[in-house]
């Protein structure tokens, strides 16, 4: 063990007494350096910050030509323009909620091609309609995981229409093959479906109301609305025959069902027997409510069918076709709207 002297400790002791005011010299150096800082650290924090508009895709009703829907997505998602909401009415709600739920473009036309009409058509006997829509409520949340609509990566809302008051509502969370089944039900076609299931308000296709719901985005928050239209006339024939039923050979088609019974529907004005409606005036609001969009892309799709494999590649086609030139619009629009909005941090 060892013993240190008693004038060692003395020695220690005062040399403690030497350095302790030079401690506190430098600590209030310090302090008043950081003091001096502070002022250029809020300047760099008061810098605006551009946030990313909320760019909302609303796809509209329209059957077989729905599967444009599907070359639009493709064009835009190589163009590196990935929606932050998808709104949907009819085929663009069945579209759409498997985009929302995270399908690619790849497997989203590799499932356009390779769908059977007898995986999403059920055939009943009623009063009520001759679909019964349970197989295409089964197929949405098959192919989603079984996930709910609030659960999707991709915010997403599908548009249908309440049957005896035709009430727009926008779902926005709950079953999603329930809700695109309310979407796609096209009056006298298919059975209206109950949301509650059994004890709730019947739906039917949201095309009677929305056809391409542009205000539906809005109000959901929407900064650019790109709305896809498939329903365009774009020749005499598509113009003289688009009133008329289908023809025996697609009666068995799930799409052609939907395409030519939704517009049958809203001509004759055979929706509701307890509702007063007018079909022109109708038609021409929903015409308004596609031009309030941001950008609006119609793919030439009037004289396409898509009763086999091959129409539905050119219906997908068509669809990369209308939005390409319009991708640099709606990348400035994006830039437009950035710059408008910013964030102090």
């Amino acid at each position: 063990m060892s013993v240190y002297p008693i004038h060692n400790q003395d020695s220690q002791a005062s040399y403690k007494k030497l350095i302790r005011p030079s401690l506190l010299s430098i600590l209030g150096l310090v302090i008043s350096a950081c003091t001096n800082i502070v002022p250029s650290a809020t300047n760099a924090q008061i810098q605006p910050v551009p946030i990313a508009p909320k760019v909302a895709l609303v796809l509209g009703g329209g059957g077989a030509k729905g599967f444009a829907h599907v070359g639009v997505i493709k064009a835009l998602e190589e163009s590196g323009i990935t929606p932050t909401l998808v709104v949907g009415t009819s085929v663009g709600s069945l579209v759409g909620s498997l985009y929302a739920s995270g399908y690619t473009p790849q497997q989203l036309e590799q499932l356009a091609l390779t769908t059977l009409d007898s995986e999403l058509t059920d055939f009943v006997l009623s009063n009520q309609g001759f679909i019964e829509g349970i197989k295409l409520r089964n197929f949405i949340n098959a192919k989603v995981g079984g996930r709910t609509i609030e659960d999707f990566p991709i915010s997403f809302a599908a548009i249908a229409a309440e049957k005896d008051t035709l009430q727009k509502i926008v779902f926005t969370t709950g079953d999603a093959g329930l809700a695109v089944q309310a979407s796609c039900s096209v009056p006298n076609i298919f059975i209206a479906p109950r949301i509650p299931e059994k004890v709730g308000k019947k739906y039917v296709d949201g095309g009677v109301v929305s056809l391409v719901p542009v205000d539906s985005a809005r109000d959901l928050g929407a900064d650019i609305i790109i709305a896809v239209d498939v329903t365009v006339p774009t020749s005499s024939k598509k113009n003289m025959t688009s009133n008329l039923l289908p023809a025996i050979t697609s009666l068995s088609s799930f799409w052609g069902l939907l395409e030519n019974n939704l517009t049958s529907n809203i001509a004759s004005n055979n929706i509701s027997s307890n509702t007063t409606y007018s079909g022109t005036n109708h038609r021409s609001s929903m015409r308004n409510e596609r031009g309030r969009a941001d950008i609006v892309i119609t793919p030439d799709v009037g004289h396409i069918s898509s009763l086999d494999t091959s129409q539905r590649s050119a219906l997908i086609t068509a669809g990369t076709q209308a939005t390409t030139p319009q991708i640099n619009a709606i990348k400035k629009l994006i830039r437009e709207k950035s710059n408008s909005k910013y964030v102090t941090l």
